[in-house]
Parts: C-alpha cells; structure tokens; sequence
C-alpha cells in the first residue's frame, strides 16, 4: 500500500481534493419508512431527484435497510472495502491501492484511492474511486477518478489504472443512524452508476437498483458474520 506520507504536503492535498474540491454539508434522506418490511430484513428502495450542475434535474436510487448490529460495528464493514469481494454479486474485488489520509487519526476522517472490478450484465468495469471516509459521522462518499486525474496521480508515482471507456460515472455516499435503543443501524445507500452505452434512463436506473440491491445484501452478510444475533 502507498502511504500519502511519502509525498510534499501541499502535492497531498491537491491529490486528496482532485475529487472534492468542495464541502457542500452533509446530504441526507427523510424518506417515510416502512419498518415491518425493514425489520423482517427487506431492503426499501427509492427514487430521488437531484440537481447536477449544467446538466439539469436528473434521478437516482436510494436504498434502506436495517442491520442488526450497532452502528460501530455496521462502520468496520464499511469501512473494510478490501474485503468485500468474496460477498457482493458481481464484484470481483476491491482493493486499496493508496492512502491520503489513514482511518483512526484524531479528526476521524480518511482518503484513500481504491480500486475495483464489477461484472455488470456482459461488462466488466474497472473502476478506481477517491473515498471519503468520515468515522464521525458514519459517512462514505466516493467519486470516479477521470483520466485526467488519472495522468496526475501517475505523474506522483500512484499507480492508477482509467476505468473502461464504456463507464461513464460512479459516485454516491452511504450513512447510518442508530435504530431502537441504538442495538441496530438504519443504513442509507445511495449509489449512481452511469454508463455511456445508449440505454435508456429506465434501463439505466435499472442497473443501478440491480447493483445496489446485490451490494446492500453482501453488507448485510458481512455484518451478521461480526454480529450474528441482535445486540441486546
């Protein structure tokens, strides 16, 4: 692994923010839930609007689900995205190829540059994702490194594969908050996966609720293999 330490301060920095060059708070769902269908173990999905700069009102698909486990312990798988492979459908692996700034330092934030694979319908797509980890919160966010930034990450000697031509976006954030007396988490998933072969926006909204239903499962597998029985 590529410690973000070997490289000049203010050239870190620029690396960290190529993905974030801004704060606009934290985004968040108030979303009526239906909590038999969450506490018997299904996953509620939704579709959200949202606003892209020059390109208008455009939509996406929100996920939730309830896992048994608090949500320290929900954080350390989600965390963990190395080890996720073996659990998501269609993910042949994740891995982190380097680190700005490590989990467990004293403001509770991280970065790190992470690579991966997905199998999605006949394509595998090769993606590297600048992630954003905020322990405080129980909040991820991930965007898509583009080619250009690509180019600067390798011209700083971080090995940086371009993702297939055939990808055109990945980002999105995940959250949680404590559910009941704090035993259970409510987990928020909110993935955008675009491509720029010629789908139509409801095929393509279809793929992404396909891959988000199959990643919210294996986070759910990963958390009973650590909290196996609810925590009371």
């Amino acid at each position: 692994m590529f410690r973000g330490s070997r490289l000049a301060a203010p050239v870190m920095m620029l690396l960290m923010t190529l993905a974030y060059p801004g704060n606009a708070g934290l985004e968040k769902f108030y979303y009526k839930l239906d909590e038999k269908k969450l506490l018997s173990g299904g996953i509620q999905v939704f579709e959200q609007q949202y606003q892209v700069e020059g390109k208008g009102i455009k939509k996406r698909v929100v996920g939730v689900m309830i896992l048994k486990a608090p949500p320290d312990k929900v954080w350390k798988v989600l965390e963990n995205w190395d080890a996720m492979g073996p659990f998501v459908p269609g993910l042949d692996y994740n891995k982190t190829i380097h680190v700005f700034e490590p989990l467990g330092n004293k403001n509770k934030l991280g970065n790190s540059l992470i690579e991966g694979q997905i199998k999605v319908l006949y394509l595998a797509i090769n993606y590297t994702l600048n992630v954003k980890f905020d322990q405080a919160n129980y909040r991820q966010e991930w965007k898509l490194v583009t080619d250009e930034q690509v180019e600067i990450y390798r011209k700083n000697n971080i090995p940086v594969k371009k993702a297939n031509r055939g990808l055109k976006n990945i980002e999105g954030f995940e959250y949680t908050e404590p559910y009941g007396d704090g035993s259970s988490t409510i987990y928020y998933y909110a993935p955008i996966v675009e491509t720029s072969l010629p789908l139509p926006d409801i095929l393509e909204r279809a793929l992404s609720r396909n891959t988000l239903t199959g990643y919210m499962e294996g986070i759910r597998e990963m958390v009973n293999r650590l909290e196996p029985t609810n925590s009371k």
